[in-house]
């Protein structure tokens, strides 16, 4: 195409290094008076609305309504230019696209598409959006407001993607995300209201305060799955670096406090000295200590609300005096600012049913995520889910693999559960020498379970040599780190010898 030749040669001209300053740019369209296709209701609503929320924001924004094919390329060109030399660049698009997914084509209110060939000339592919907001310097972002029922009697002959996004040429475009209102193959609700479902759930979270970007994305997702009872689940496109990135920062500078933050840790630390120290149930034993870990991490997270680690910290405290709802409160908060093991002990939360309901779906969506950012007990949860069969059916060899995935990790009880598979022959070929050897690496690792089950190998003769006093040794040794199986077997031990 010669106009996208044109825009890519333009978008050349201005120097990557540009200083960004911190600028954010903004290209809002919304096409809802289609001259060859039904009108749709809700677009233009949607991008007046986007468009306040951006400014509101501070994004420099054009808000362009019901494009024509040469109006949507001005648009582009200019918008190229300025995500040039931003900070963070936004296209937000709603109207009929055609094809799906990274493959689309954002269509214009004069198009025909009469053929593929003339929808090809009468189109924008999305890969020139992507390529326009890639040129901001921390993030580029196009929100494809556009899968509805296409109308028209052809779509484009052309592919401007395939497995990837990428710019012009071959090289692929970093820290640019594609969010689309609903999985490839399905259609986005127009909604009763204003505005779409999925217009309506950004317009909520976008505004939202110290919200990082992945879980403005994560809770537009909840929102929209909600309202349309879901049938209708948006998906993100792409990859960030791992710098954080908010919308609207509010607190996000620390305040002077480091040595309130670090009173924060060291309580807390103590409460899992407690733990380590043998508490039935992983229970702290000093009220006093727990009532003071609350309120060093409350007055730290007065002071510091934007540090993830805090609000994770705070939970954990929260957690040891039983205030389950301000537990899961925390950690939401924790997790809402990037805290990967905060996900996992919301995931806890919901198996258990400690604040909230049970719900294993709820859980095992929080294990999911916390899984992706490598937290090995949460590879175990899974597992553990995948063994027993909740929320699909039992498969023991894909549990195996989850356990492997956490041993990799260093997880002492992942190996133990691999230990107790090889066992048994489930998910695993029948190994009792893997198997003992297993609950040995479990073991010296500090695994409770891996040494009462080394403790059973030796007594038994499971995998290897018996050894009795081995056994003991291993049980004495599990009795006194906290295992209440170990003191329950030795107790069993001692009452049943000869009187």
């Amino acid at each position: 195409m010669r106009w996208l030749a044109l825009f890519i040669a333009i978008g050349l001209l201005f120097d990557a290094e540009a200083e960004a300053s911190n600028r954010r740019v903004a290209l809002v369209i919304g096409n809802a008076s289609y001259a060859n296709a039904p009108p749709l209701g809700s677009p233009v609503n949607d991008a007046e609305d986007i468009a306040a929320a951006l400014a509101g924001l501070g994004f420099d924004v054009d808000l362009r309504k019901n494009t024509t094919i040469d109006d949507l390329r001005v648009g582009l060109v200019a918008f190229t230019e300025k995500s040039a030399a931003a900070d963070i660049g936004v296209v937000y698009f709603a109207g009929y696209s055609a094809a799906a997914g990274v493959g689309s084509y954002l269509i214009p209110v004069d198009a025909h598409l009469a053929t593929p060939e003339s929808a090809s000339a009468e189109t924008v592919p999305l890969a020139a959006v992507t390529a326009a907001a890639g040129r901001a310097r921390r993030l580029g972002l196009v929100i494809l407001d556009a899968m509805r029922e296409n109308p028209f009697p052809a779509i484009p002959n052309g592919r401007s993607s395939s497995s990837s996004l990428t710019s012009a040429g071959s090289t692929p475009i970093r820290n640019t995300l594609v969010f689309f209102p609903a999985e490839p193959g399905r259609t986005a609700e127009e909604g009763e209201g204003r505005n779409s479902p999925f217009a309506a759930a950004l317009l909520k979270y976008l505004r939202q305060a110290d919200l990082e970007i992945n879980f403005v994305f994560r809770n537009v997702r909840d929102e929209v799955r909600q309202a349309t009872h879901r049938k209708q689940t948006p998906y993100m496109y792409g990859q960030l670096s791992k710098d954080k990135i908010y919308l609207h920062p509010v607190k996000q500078v620390v305040q002077d406090g480091t040595a309130i933050m670090q009173h924060c840790d060291n309580a807390v630390a103590e409460l899992a000295d407690l733990r380590a120290a043998g508490a039935d149930q992983g229970e702290t034993r000093d009220d006093t200590k727990v009532a003071g870990a609350v309120a060093a991490c409350a007055e730290a997270v007065k002071r510091s609300p934007g540090v993830d680690r805090l609000h994770y910290q705070l939970g954990r405290s929260l957690f040891a005096v039983r205030d389950y709802g301000g537990a899961v409160a925390s950690y939401k908060a924790a997790s809402e600012l990037g805290n990967a093991r905060a996900l996992y002990e919301l995931g806890l939360m919901y198996e258990n049913g400690n604040g909230v309901e049970k719900d294993p779906a709820r859980s095992r969506f929080y294990y999911e995520m916390a899984a992706e950012k490598k937290i090995a007990p949460a590879l175990v949860s899974l597992g553990r889910q995948q063994e027993r069969g909740i929320g699909a059916a039992s498969d023991p060899a894909k549990a195996y693999a989850l356990y492997q995935r956490a041993a990799e990790l260093g997880d002492a009880t992942a190996i133990n559960r691999m230990g107790e598979l090889a066992e048994k022959g489930l998910g695993a070929r029948r190994d009792l020498k893997l198997a003992r050897a297993l609950y040995q690496r479990g073991a010296a690792m500090g695994g409770l379970e891996a040494l009462v089950n080394l403790a059973r190998c030796n007594a038994n003769g499971i995998g290897g040599r018996r050894d009795l006093a081995e056994a003991r040794r291993l049980l004495a040794k599990a009795a006194q780190a906290g295992s209440t199986d170990a003191r329950r077997i030795l107790a069993h031990i001692e009452e049943s010898k000869p009187k």
